[in-house]
């Protein structure tokens, strides 16, 4: 299951990827050195992998701009956490969630509205891509 579900619209941009780089349809993915690879927990701008590339491709569609989704995360949802700024974290097995707890690059913000997620749950949290990559602010 990807880590991400995309919940808006999307727009979307074909990329090229490092080489060897193994990505996972709902990867949040960043850039380096002008190359698409996986997103890490210090990741200033990220976007959305659209596809899956295996070791070997050279291009992989990823999301433009401002993207909803709904991802997992480190700690309970709670009302309080609405419309707040937060990084992302990978876990040893690669999997990336919303980390509360870490606020440096704020790349992910939780959707304010009612429907950003249930209170005590972990998973399935509404948020909003908050720094793409092709941002040109």
């Amino acid at each position: 299951m990807p880590d991400t579900k995309i919940t808006g619209k999307v727009r979307t941009m074909r990329c090229t990827i490092a080489s060897a780089t193994v990505i996972e349809e709902g990867d949040l993915v960043t850039l380096s050195n002008g190359l698409i690879v996986k997103a890490t927990s210090s990741s200033t701008k990220i976007a959305r992998a659209m596809e899956p590339s295996a070791s070997g491709d050279t291009k992989i569609t990823v999301s433009r701009g401002r993207l909803e989704i709904k991802i997992d995360c480190e700690d309970a949802f709670a009302v309080s956490h609405k419309g707040g700024e937060y990084d992302i974290a990978v876990d040893a097995n690669g999997k990336q969630t919303l980390n509360q707890s870490s606020t440096s690059t704020k790349v992910l913000m939780v959707d304010p509205s009612q429907d950003a997620g249930t209170v005590g749950a972990t998973t399935d949290i509404k948020c909003i891509i908050n720094k793409p990559i092709d941002d040109r602010a």
